[in-house]
């Protein structure tokens, strides 16, 4: 079933959990992840950013993300993830999006809250959710450096004035992950969700949540985290799976099997460590 994420995520609040959000880069991705969230009775959040919509195509990716939401046995958001730009939010938006993220954590304060402001309004008018993010979450994400380096962790006051003037349902603040895999442990800063936590009435999301250590996770929820976002984990899961199926398999359909068994362990790993299995 198709519903907007703020649904999905105050109830995670509510019950101390968080809701776990993948974004699919193919159908086998999409696939495993739907499987294995009814499997796990979980609600989820699928996304995609741009990138990835020009790269599959953006109707068939949409088309198709939104048939397996709503024909899923649980509740599932269609999350729009990393647009920097308001023409794609609004594409998404009358495309069955139910939740937007505009990233313009690169400019200034003002102007992020500018457009976060329209974000939201574009958003509230087909009743979807919006996200906005604040800070420099390092790294790449989808083969695109994202963020400004000469940011570093979300400021709490202009968190706070963030959230209040753009009227912005979720937010993303830096607070020390990254974008793809860890070289080194990341340095979570822990008091820092906790402090933007009691300061904003909204939920918070953590990016860049593949290869993050499980006790980690587990804290950052426990702080006030509401949302992780994981999407280069599962990519590594079907690329390593797909090439070695391929050495015996030539038969597509059976090697999709393999590959979505794999992307689902990663999945349901997730899952669990979000807490939402049951939840749905």
């Amino acid at each position: 079933m198709l519903e907007p994420s703020i649904h999905l995520l105050n109830k995670a609040r509510q019950g101390h959990y968080a809701v776990p959000a993948f974004n699919f880069h193919n159908l086998e991705i999409l696939q495993a992840i739907i499987e294995t969230a009814e499997k796990q009775h979980s609600p989820v959040i699928l996304q995609i950013s741009p990138i990835y919509l020009e790269k599959i195509g953006d109707i068939a990716a949409a088309a198709m993300a939104q048939e397996a939401a709503k024909a899923a046995k649980v509740p599932v958001a269609l999350h729009l993830d990393h647009s920097n730009s308001l023409q794609w939010i609004e594409w998404a938006l009358a495309h069955g999006f139910t939740s937007v993220m505009i990233d313009a954590s690169a400019l200034p304060l003002d102007e992020n809250i500018a457009l976060a402001r329209k974000t939201v309004e574009l958003a509230r008018a087909q009743g979807a959710t919006s996200e906005a993010e604040l800070g420099h979450i390092g790294g790449i994400e989808d083969a695109q450096e994202t963020g400004n380096p000469d940011m570093g962790l979300a400021d709490p006051v202009e968190a706070l004035k963030l959230v209040t003037e753009s009227g912005i349902d979720t937010f993303a603040p830096a607070v020390g992950t990254a974008h793809g895999l860890y070289k080194f442990p990341p340095n979570i800063n822990f008091s820092l969700i906790e402090k933007i936590c009691s300061l904003v009435k909204v939920p918070l999301v953590l990016h860049g949540g593949s290869g993050i250590p499980d006790d980690m996770i587990r804290e950052a929820i426990k702080k006030g985290i509401a949302k992780v976002n994981v999407g280069t984990e599962l990519k590594v899961a079907w690329a390593k799976s797909m090439a070695e199926t391929l050495i015996t398999e030539q038969e597509p359909w059976k090697a999709v099997l393999k590959v979505r068994e794999a992307v689902g362990q990663v999945v349901e790993h997730k899952i669990s460590l979000c807490g939402s299995n049951g939840k749905a």
